[in-house]
């Protein structure tokens, strides 16, 4: 961009000359925003001028009206920044002072959220890994059904990238989201509906991803003790509650999430508990689905990855980082059909005539559908 240093040198005089200006102020970083979009990856040679700004802004005790254009500066810093450098690294905590004192900023906090995990990786997670979990906790369980449908995909992509890490960091957090799918009705509120479908989802994922976690998470007393305080049976095994919610809910998700559900379901046949085998019909239904459903989502994803990444061939822009994250996700790389025949070959060994009497009583159909979907004869 011509002139870019001149103006670099103008935003900054003229930043120092409206400290008691506040209109001109956010007409500033407003400005600013647009130039950080305009230089793109060279956003970076404005950095001197434009992260004191940033770190003066975001500063919890700023005026609400700064604060706002503040963190949409931040966003735009994040989304074109080529990499990530220790000064924006040192600006997260600030994200959740600002959170503790309001949640009027949330949408742009939470793709804040996802901007440090995509660009910052395991660095950002080692570095800010208390403010991470002090974050969602603070969040989940706080905010409406709007707030929590924005902030789980958040918690996806973590789990996704740090499976082993991150469920046992933010265990409140995920004991908040089980007990929202276990507890309370959501037949007459769609909000509602899409935040169960959406943590049970979540749930799916860590339970592929990281098995043991989960199983140890949902055998806690204190989220039973929790759970009862909500109303729920405290003799209900709560990872078998689980496997109602997934069967219930696989229908109102993404065909990506059904993937994972259907992989979390074909794990569940691995359990020794004889109540397995009574969900075994719904469960193949379930499996048999997806797998011959195929995954519409993935090849989605793929397109546009490659549309993107003709454009941009250089450094990586967000969507095509987010995209690339997607492509790689472990999900992709699971095969579902695998899956389910080495689980129920594991079912069947636990379970032995148990086993054979319950896909006796198979709906002709499931055996169908199952028979053509691991090509068996």
């Amino acid at each position: 961009m011509p002139y870019a240093n001149k103006l670099v040198l103008f935003f900054q005089k003229a930043w120092e000359e409206s400290s008691s200006e506040s209109i001109l102020q956010i007409q500033l970083l407003t400005a600013l925003k647009n130039f950080v979009v305009a230089l793109g990856y060279q956003s970076t040679k404005s950095y001197s001028m434009l992260l004191p700004i940033l770190q003066s802004g975001i500063n919890v005790n700023s005026p609400d009206e700064l604060l706002e254009d503040c963190m949409q500066l931040w966003e735009a810093t994040l989304i074109n920044a080529p990499s990530m450098v220790p000064e924006l690294l040192g600006f997260f905590p600030c994200l959740v002072e600002i959170l503790e004192r309001s949640f009027d900023h949330l949408k742009v906090a939470t793709n804040i959220i996802e901007d440090y995990v995509i660009l910052g990786g395991r660095e950002f997670l080692n570095l800010h890994a208390s403010s991470v979990a002090k974050l969602l906790d603070l969040v989940v369980g706080n905010v409406n059904d709007k707030g929590l449908l924005s902030v789980i995909p958040v918690i996806d992509i973590l789990v996704q990238c740090f499976p082993m890490e991150v469920p046992q960091l933010i265990s409140s957090t995920l004991q908040k989201l089980i007990i929202t799918c276990l507890t309370g009705g959501d037949d007459h509120d769609p909000s509602k509906a899409a935040v169960k479908a959406s943590s049970a989802a979540l749930l799916a994922r860590i339970l592929v991803m990281n098995t043991n976690y989960l199983a140890q998470l949902t055998s806690d007393p204190s989220l039973s003790i929790h759970l009862q305080k909500s109303g729920f049976p405290g003799e209900e095994n709560i990872l078998l509650c689980l496997v109602d919610v997934w069967l219930e809910k696989v229908d109102n998700v993404t065909s990506f999430q059904r993937k994972t559900i259907g992989l979390a379901l074909s794990i569940i046949l691995t359990l020794r508990l004889p109540e397995v085998l009574d969900k075994l019909d719904q469960i193949m239904s379930v499996c048999t689905s997806v797998m011959l459903g195929g995954s519409e989502d993935i090849s989605e994803e793929e397109s546009s990855s490659d549309s993107v990444n003709s454009s941009k061939p250089h450094v990586p822009s967000k969507e095509l980082r987010r995209r690339q994250m997607k492509l790689s996700d472990p999900i992709n790389q699971i095969s579902l059909e695998n899956s389910v025949r080495d689980n129920l070959q594991t079912c069947s060994a636990l379970h032995g005539e148990s086993f054979s009497a319950a896909i006796g009583r198979l709906h002709p159909a499931v055996l169908s559908q199952l028979k053509q979907a691991l090509k068996m004869p």
